[in-house]
């Protein structure tokens, strides 16, 4: 599980682009995962200290690495830490996949998938940033493996009938055009079968059960929990939940006017509260740390 080389590379990938402006480098590669390619984007700026985490941003079930636009070059300046970003095997720029989705989909994503790209990236310290499935990704792999911080937004535990009755509508926007154009422009020829199986995944009766609520208390690192007040896919009892249940330090964050997608509605607002609580809870992220860092990227 190393970076592939030797192979027929995806356009646009595989090159460093420096920014002198804002002094942020981009690396956009590919990775070599479980017999597929992955797509990966690395972001950096050019003074980050060699022993500081990687926030590695994990993207939602209809996501990818271009899905989250400016939101981690953002986050990056204002943290000062690298971060690392990667379609999930079936999205984006990644080979397409290989097999049904089934009731366990979200744990191989977590304890499969997301180990190999850490491994062939050499990542040692993950702090994992997680949007809907990639919060509930980034949640199962503390539950297992021992990242320095989690944040997660808008993560699911278990299946509520708001998240249900959420995915109808967006059936109803696919059976449109207006979502699958979309869609196509972030996953291409692939764009079908991932909304088919994320939406027939969630409305499927054999998934009734599923739920990582019982894993929770083994989440004993630090963890910010953020979920928008409007969120079409949950209750405000879902957040409420999740935080009852984690193991180590938790805050959690109903953000007022926002709706799924937090980061994109309120980029400023995240932002600043995940800056904020690094500060306070994460020891090796001191503010005057935080400052410095984003002072390199302003």
């Amino acid at each position: 599980m190393v970076a592939a080389a030797g192979r027929h590379r995806v356009p646009g990938y595989n090159r460093l682009v420096t920014g002198p402006v804002l002094e942020l480098q981009r690396e956009d590669l590919e990775l070599e995962v479980g017999g597929a390619l992955l797509a990966a984007r690395r972001l950096q700026l050019s003074r980050a200290a060699a022993a500081a985490p990687t926030l590695v941003l994990l993207h939602e079930g209809l996501g990818c690495v271009d899905a989250w636009r400016a939101f981690p070059e953002r986050l990056v300046r204002a943290t000062g830490l690298p971060a690392l970003l990667y379609d999930r095997r079936g999205y984006g720029r990644s080979s397409a996949l290989d097999r049904p989705w089934g009731v366990d989909y979200l744990h191989r994503a977590a304890l499969e998938e997301l180990p190999a790209v850490l491994a062939a990236c050499a990542v040692e310290r993950p702090l994992l940033v997680g949007h809907s499935d990639g919060g509930t990704i980034a949640l199962l792999a503390a539950a297992h493996h021992a990242p320095v911080a989690v944040v997660t937004e808008a993560a699911h535990a278990f299946v509520e009938e708001a998240a249900r009755t959420g995915i109808r509508r967006t059936e109803r926007r696919w059976a449109s055009g207006e979502l699958k154009r979309g869609l196509e422009r972030l996953h291409g020829p692939k764009a079908e079968a991932i909304f088919r199986s994320w939406a027939d995944t969630w409305l499927a009766p054999w998934f009734d059960g599923w739920s990582i609520t019982g894993e929770l208390p083994a989440v004993t690192c630090p963890a910010l929990l953020l979920q928008g007040a409007d969120d079409e896919y949950a209750t405000p009892g879902h957040l409420a939940e999740i935080a009852a249940r984690l193991g180590g330090p938790v805050r959690a964050e109903l953000l007022p006017g926002c709706g799924h997608a937090p980061h994109h509605e309120a980029p400023t607002v995240v932002i600043d509260l995940i800056v904020d609580w690094l500060s306070s809870r994460v020891p090796s992220l001191s503010a005057p740390a935080l400052r410095q860092g984003a002072e390199r990227g302003a």
